[in-house]
């Protein structure tokens, strides 16, 4: 545990990949980290990590009194990753982070750290995971709180989609493959956010991008070579995604912006200032050896 007099900063989205990197960042730093869960068993990766554990749900205000109180700052990396049909991304990227801004304002939190998308202020009308997640942004520019609005290029989890791909024997991929990306290991985030929180004036904003850049067809021949294979790769035309998405849009909004936003990513990529150390290979080789 850490000391008692260190600050407190509250994690929500701490059972997800960049909440669970952020606490385990936070309490290396020093940082006592109190933890909202919906369930605790689902923290016991990082348990070690956490000072305390607050049982509550961020989409239902009523569950959150108290979570708060005596904190220094807020995280949130709550977002939508489910495939259900409920709760949909308005229910959680916006609603269940409004709750968690309004609880810190009562609480007299003094900072907020929120986890928007690279490139969401330019396109928020197109993308409405962007705009859901935007519209928090917009709360907190409007709040008496200093907030620090983090926008990564893409995380590593991601990536890990690719080699389950490559793994299964053929990486599909969106457009021509020429989209350029330098995604960052969440723990790089993690450690990032740890050390703004340290500084008297924390930067408002900041894009987040890893050390490397890669094409999407480059990392894709790299997860093929990772595992000592020939790289079988197939590219759909970017219409057919945008075909799907608006097919199942009024019936699976989830599913639908799940399918915007890789179509994004194919047809535009997401660079950003390089941060960190942590290289895509490494992150390939471990999930190799998992």
């Amino acid at each position: 545990m850490t000391d008692h007099t260190s600050p407190l900063i509250v994690v929500a989205g701490a059972t997800g990949y960049l909440g669970g990197c952020t606490v385990r960042a936070l309490h290396q730093a020093g940082f006592r980290v109190r933890a909202l869960a919906r369930n605790p068993k689902r923290l016991a990766a990082v348990a070690g990590c956490c000072d305390e554990v607050f049982v509550g749900e961020a989409t239902r205000i009523e569950t959150l009194e108290g979570l708060c109180e005596g904190a220094f700052a807020v995280f949130s990396s709550i977002g939508i990753r489910s495939l259900a049909r409920r709760p949909t991304l308005w229910d959680v990227d916006r609603d269940a982070n409004l709750n968690l801004v309004r609880c810190a304002e009562q609480a007299g939190v003094s900072r907020f750290v929120f986890t928007s998308i690279q490139g969401a202020p330019i396109y928020r009308k197109e993308i409405k995971v962007m705009e859901a997640r935007e519209q928090v942004v917009d709360a907190l520019a409007a709040s008496s709180m200093t907030s620090t609005i983090i926008r990564p290029t893409g995380l590593f989890n991601d990536m890990a989609e690719f080699f389950g791909m490559a793994q299964k024997g053929r990486l599909w991929l969106c457009g021509d493959g020429q989209a350029r990306v330098n995604p960052i290991h969440g723990e790089d985030v993690g450690e990032w956010v740890a050390a703004a929180l340290q500084q008297a004036t924390p930067p408002t904003e900041a894009d987040l991008g890893g050390p490397e850049t890669f094409t999407l067809n480059e990392i894709g021949a790299l997860a093929f070579e990772v595992l000592g294979r020939s790289p079988k790769v197939s590219h759909v035309p970017l219409w057919v995604l945008s075909a799907c998405a608006g097919l199942t849009g009024w019936w699976h909004p989830n599913l639908a912006t799940l399918l915007r936003g890789f179509r994004h990513v194919c047809a535009r990529g997401a660079v950003a200032e390089a941060t960190g150390h942590r290289t895509l290979r490494a992150e390939f080789e471990r999930l190799r050896a998992a």
